[in-house]
């Protein structure tokens, strides 16, 4: 008999961008990321053209991770705001939520929150990692990505999310 008990843990962090949301937001799609992410490479199963939407539906395998297997549960672009849902059914379940909102004319801010839920004991060591200080050194991460994919048109060339 298992002795497991699932825990869940929730992280939130603000990233500000200098450029509106109506082209901040999209660099948050399935596809969008890759703008900024070169080694975000995400395997479209539905639909296959990778269109954003409620039930798209991809794949992401990462050297040092299990594959994950994600769907979008909310997308609202007029709210400029994006809910995922992707689970590494060997470890661990994640929720990320973003919320996009003009900040002056030219700037957003993305509010971005984690909720990981453990599914195995080696999901929780995985969420035993994830403290606060690691999310807000991870979500500044892409912070620095993103404003370099705004201000140069490219990712940076040594992005590692």
């Amino acid at each position: 008999m298992s002795t497991f008990v699932a825990q869940q843990i929730t992280r939130t962090q603000t990233i500000r961008l200098p450029a509106p949301p109506n082209e901040v937001f999209p660099l948050f799609s399935p596809l969008g990321e890759r703008r900024w992410e070169p080694d975000w490479n995400p395997v479209m199963l539905y639909p296959a053209s990778g269109a954003a939407q409620v039930g798209t539906v991809f794949t992401t395998q990462h050297a040092s991770e299990p594959m994950k297997i994600w769907t979008i549960i909310g997308y609202d672009p007029e709210q400029t705001t994006i809910s995922y849902l992707n689970v590494a059914p060997t470890s661990h379940l994640t929720r990320i939520d973003i919320a996009c909102a003009a900040t002056g004319p030219q700037t957003t801010s993305a509010r971005v929150s984690y909720t990981l839920t453990a599914l195995t004991p080696h999901g929780a060591a995985y969420l035993d990692r994830f403290t606060a200080d690691h999310y807000q050194v991870y979500i500044a991460s892409w912070e620095a990505a993103i404003v370099h994919y705004l201000t140069h048109g490219q990712p940076h060339a040594h992005a590692h999310l």
